[in-house]
């Protein structure tokens, strides 16, 4: 994997665009805040987590109606202050707040294992400066035969502040 290291976010987009045009196989753009449009530039497809999101609502509003109904109608049937034993309108605060106790646990939870982020695992930086203020653009060079001269120069040619290879660990 070849790095480019850059000081600038529109020095790295430039340079990413470049590479992609040039046919290049970007493995990844490593950067110390989010980048505007990069995600789109390298074809990365939009989150499923809204979805992931509203499931785990629904989990959660629906064990909460399911609760409030056995409990009120069927295990402890009781009249209080007049009310029928299933009176939807008490049940409102305590579904909304479990819808969002398990979209917040369930949400967390997703972003743990989709980003393989398990106890005792240690963090794989590609650059220890790209958590301060550089940004990094690895290109793989193992799927093509890649012409690293040609890469460096392109590199270079954008504004890299140096440019080095380095061997990632599977």
């Amino acid at each position: 994997m070849i790095l480019g290291v850059y000081d600038n976010p529109d020095k790295i987009y430039a340079a990413t665009k470049k590479l992609i045009n040039s046919g290049y196989s970007i493995e990844d753009v490593y950067s110390p805040f989010a980048i505007h449009g990069i995600d789109r530039l390298m074809g990365i497809k939009r989150s499923r987590l809204s979805v992931a999101a509203f499931l785990f609502a629904m989990t959660g509003l629906s064990l909460a109606v399911i609760f409030q109904v056995y409990v009120s109608k069927i295990d402890w049937p009781m009249i209080i202050g007049g009310k029928p034993n299933l009176h939807i309108p008490t049940y409102i605060p305590i579904t909304f707040e479990l819808s969002i106790l398990f979209t917040a646990f369930g949400m967390v939870a997703s972003f743990f294992i989709v980003n393989r982020m398990f106890w005792g695992k240690n963090a794989d930086i590609i650059d220890p400066r790209v958590t301060d203020d550089l940004f990094v653009v690895a290109v793989n060079i193992k799927e093509h035969k890649t012409d690293v001269q040609a890469l460096n120069q392109i590199l270079i040619e954008n504004g890299a502040i140096e440019v080095r290879e380095r061997i990632k660990e599977d």
